[in-house]
């Protein structure tokens, strides 16, 4: 998650942080989401690198996140 040193194992934050997302995150927003990663994948001739998608998701979720307290 971030770059100082963690005493849980990366699969145990994933699935962490992979409960929250499902959680927290509305259907519309998920699925907004899921069309643009695989959209990204499909238009670079599935040449996107990882990390490149996690760069869209974590933008797009940021933006989630702004529009959330926006409606609070």
């Amino acid at each position: 998650m971030n770059d100082r040193p963690s005493m849980i194992s990366k699969e145990v934050e994933q699935r962490i942080v992979g409960y929250y997302m499902v959680m927290k995150m509305i259907e519309a927003q998920y699925l907004e989401l899921e069309s643009a990663l695989v959209d990204a994948k499909y238009f670079s001739n599935e040449q996107i690198s990882e990390d490149d998608q996690v760069n869209l998701g974590v933008q797009m979720i940021n933006r989630f996140l702004e529009e959330n307290v926006e409606r609070a």
